[in-house]
């Protein structure tokens, strides 16, 4: 059993103690293809929860600075976890999500590109959508509701993946990036609206 799948049981065993995690749409998450795993981030936790509760492993793009620590450096490693310096053109970090998606994993990008202060959905970041394009592989917005607190219900919605692969041929900027991104975050809105 890969340290990952160990972890998730563990995680899971002691969440039912905490928390009433309820999660719909696992079927959107497809069985052996690539796709990019697209959450709301208002909490350091969101990861965690999401990585516990979705079957597959997911690698997260985490921020660069969680890496610092030897410990936590080798242990989010271990997990599949890689860093990405957020504040600059990371392109180590871009060719590695890249890659991964490609060879068919699940990648998991938080679409706001950090966690929003305030518990609301944010702007999107560019990210999400050039990721998308260049892989060729789908975006599934997921919904995170919840505070956290102990015994309380945590809601994970996840939606229909999104299909960007009619833009790969298409020159695009920023901006065009950034308004395809903005209907992953809608989407992440429908979601919780639904609730």
């Amino acid at each position: 059993m890969s340290l990952y799948k160990l972890c998730q049981k563990i995680v899971k065993f002691l969440f039912m103690f905490v928390y009433r995690v309820e999660i719909y749409g696992k079927e959107n998450i497809p069985k052996h293809e690539g796709a990019i795993i697209s959450p709301n981030h208002f909490h350091w936790m969101d990861p965690i929860v999401v990585g516990v509760y979705i079957d597959r492993q997911i690698r997260f793009m985490a921020k660069y600075e969680l890496f610092n620590n030897k410990l936590l450096n080798k242990f989010l490693k271990k997990l599949g976890a890689f860093p990405v310096r957020r504040h600059e053109a990371d392109l180590n970090a871009v060719k590695t999500a890249l890659k991964l998606l490609k060879e068919d994993n699940l990648v998991g990008l938080f679409p706001e590109g950090t966690r929003s202060k305030t518990g609301e959905l944010g702007e999107a970041n560019a990210g999400v959508a050039m990721f998308s394009i260049k892989s060729a592989k789908p975006v599934i917005p997921v919904c995170i509701i919840g505070n956290y607190k102990p015994f309380t219900k945590i809601i994970i919605k996840i939606g229909q993946p999104i299909d960007f692969t009619q833009y790969k041929k298409e020159k695009m900027s920023n901006s065009d990036y950034l308004e395809l991104s903005q209907i992953v975050m809608n989407e992440i809105k429908k979601l919780k609206e639904g609730m």
